[in-house]
């Protein structure tokens, strides 16, 4: 019966996670940014691949910088999950991204990056995003 109540609480808390990141990038296409970073720790890690790398940072004040500097370049920016894998405290989101152009118009559309997001204590520690999906699946069992 105690494994069945660790396992149950587990699930719960997993779900959450998703649903975590959920509202999380809902919330980043409403460009309600705080919102956003309502569940990141102070000290979140915010990962992007090695061509991006000059972009990654720490805390959600960097987060908010960079995104802050995306609508400098986007007319409009969405991310649309296609699909969440759970596996207890990483949570990896198959993304797909559409953009258009300020100025320019020029529509891109299609999967750019994925993300796997880290939890611990319920509060997101890191985000890391990668050009490949079977990339990001194999970083959410991986050891840091």
């Amino acid at each position: 019966m105690l494994w069945r109540t660790w396992r149950d609480t587990a699930r719960t808390m997993s779900q959450a996670n998703v649903d975590k990141v959920r509202a999380f990038i809902d919330a980043y296409n409403r460009r309600d940014f705080d919102a956003a970073v309502e569940s990141f720790d102070p000290e979140i890690d915010w990962v992007l691949p090695a061509r991006q790398s000059s972009d990654s940072g720490r805390g959600p004040d960097d987060v908010k910088r960079f995104w802050e500097d995306l609508e400098e370049t986007f007319e409009e920016l969405r991310l649309d999950p296609q699909e969440f894998v759970d596996v207890g405290d990483r949570v990896a989101t198959r993304l797909r991204y559409y953009t258009r152009g300020k100025g320019s118009g020029v529509v891109i559309e299609g999967e750019l990056y994925h993300q796997v997001v880290t939890f611990r204590d319920g509060r997101m520690v890191r985000i890391e995003y990668f050009g490949d999906w079977a990339q990001a699946l194999d970083a959410t069992t991986s050891k840091d």
